[in-house]
């Protein structure tokens, strides 16, 4: 079903007078929430707004003074996002999310129950078991598939590493009992510029290490060689408006040692949906291409916070 026409709808469900600023507006489908409280994701944005060089698209309310709007049997919730101006255009991504979370440290948990943050080590270890009773039954077939074939190939090494990144939430728990707060962040970070704008319908409560640990995901995934420094340079970036604590540091090398890339792959190929199976193959294969990619970032941070976390000792450089 098309996006409703905002011109011509956005007038009659929503009062529009208040708007005293460049804005443009869009609506958004409700489902493509990750939270669900809408109140509050409404008021977190209107507090980041507050200052002026923050962008964030704001949630707005309609004429009945709810956030939802039934249009042709689909709920939808209206969005004004601000005009950037030239100086929040060349503001880095890397400072943008360091003050997200800065602004938005010790959020509310208990008004956002859908949060990952309490049974994450669980779900993991859920998931890898998942992939060991696949690798199990691939192995005993007589003619696996060319995908089998590289999931048989590869599963031994990212098995290794989810193993390890499981072992370090453990040990994370014990270390440190009292862990740092939770804030606003994403259910999956991306660094493009057309994310330069936060969008509240992309956010989930948990700790900050998330977004961080996919930054440095993403630029082993699209690095040639360099992916350690540009690394360290967001890092640096990042730290510049909220250093990292030794809690958020651990998780963050868990986090990104967990072979993410490589677990949703072979998820969506056994589930069997519908998905290009070559697509899904070549993917496959870039997982294992970049092995020496991630490794290298991997390293990288492990190297610049020597002596605040523990890491498993193969990556550790000597």
């Amino acid at each position: 079903m098309e996006m409703p026409d905002v011109r011509k709808t956005a007038a009659y469900y929503y009062d529009l007078d208040d708007l005293n600023a460049p804005v443009m507006l869009y609506f958004q489908p409700l489902n493509r929430f990750y939270h669900q409280n809408l109140q509050q994701l409404a008021r977190v944005a209107d507090f980041l707004s507050e200052k002026a060089d923050f962008p964030v698209s704001r949630i707005m309310v309609n004429r009945d003074g709810g956030y939802e709007t039934k249009m042709n049997g689909r709920s939808w919730v209206l969005m004004s996002r601000p005009e950037l101006e030239p100086r929040q255009q060349r503001r880095s991504s890397a400072d943008l999310l360091g003050e997200l979370h800065a602004r938005t440290i010790g959020a509310n948990l208990q008004a956002f129950p859908e949060s990952p943050a309490a049974s994450r080590r669980e779900k993991l270890s859920g998931r890898l078991d998942a992939l060991q009773g696949y690798y199990d039954r691939c192995r005993s077939e007589e003619d696996p598939s060319s995908f089998e074939r590289t999931f048989i190939e590869l599963f031994p090494y990212f098995s290794c590493c989810a193993e390890n990144a499981v072992q370090m939430y453990a040990d994370d728990a014990i270390d440190y009992p009292n862990q740092e707060q939770l804030c606003v962040g994403h259910y999956r970070y991306s660094i493009g510029e057309q994310e330069m704008t936060e969008d509240p319908s992309q956010w989930v409560i948990d700790d900050r290490s998330r977004d961080l640990a996919e930054a440095m995901r993403l630029f082993a995934w699209r690095g040639a060689g360099d992916a350690d420094v540009v690394a360290n340079a967001f890092l640096d970036a990042y730290e510049a408006r909220f250093p990292l604590s030794e809690p958020v540091i651990e998780r963050m090398v868990g986090r990104l040692l967990y072979p993410l890339a490589f677990i949703e792959c072979c998820e969506r190929y056994f589930a069997n949906q519908g998905d290009d199976q070559r697509m899904l193959e070549l993917q496959l294969r870039r997982c294992g291409e970049k092995i020496k990619e991630r490794e290298r970032v991997l390293k990288g941070v492990i190297d610049r916070y020597e002596g605040r976390m523990h890491a498993p000792e193969w990556l550790i450089r000597p």
